[in-house]
């Protein structure tokens, strides 16, 4: 009964052992570089995913398109216009983002 004991506590000191050593071993993969500051954000996600994006619509007309200017609005709302509708971002002074 004393070696079943002992058994069962060796196992259980291996499967924390092995759950330790695999925790470590992530978060050394995840930390940043050496030299590298630890707020900056890689951007290849941000590309792969804007490569991917079907055309938006315009916040005022409604149509899709691939390309919107984006402008704040009084309020701070931000929305995304088209080139024809430029006209009514000027007409109101929204600011460019």
């Amino acid at each position: 009964m004393q070696y079943a004991g002992v058994l069962i506590i060796l196992l259980v000191g291996a499967v924390v052992y092995v759950v330790y050593r695999n925790r470590m071993s992530q978060e050394q993969s995840h930390a940043p570089e050496p030299g590298k500051a630890s707020n900056v954000i890689s951007m290849e996600g941000h590309r792969r995913a804007k490569q991917n994006a079907a055309d938006q619509l315009c916040s005022s007309c409604k149509k899709k398109n691939g390309k919107l200017i984006f402008y704040a609005q009084d309020d701070g709302s931000v929305v995304g216009l088209c080139k024809d509708c430029k006209a009514k971002a000027k007409k109101r002074d929204m600011l460019p983002l």
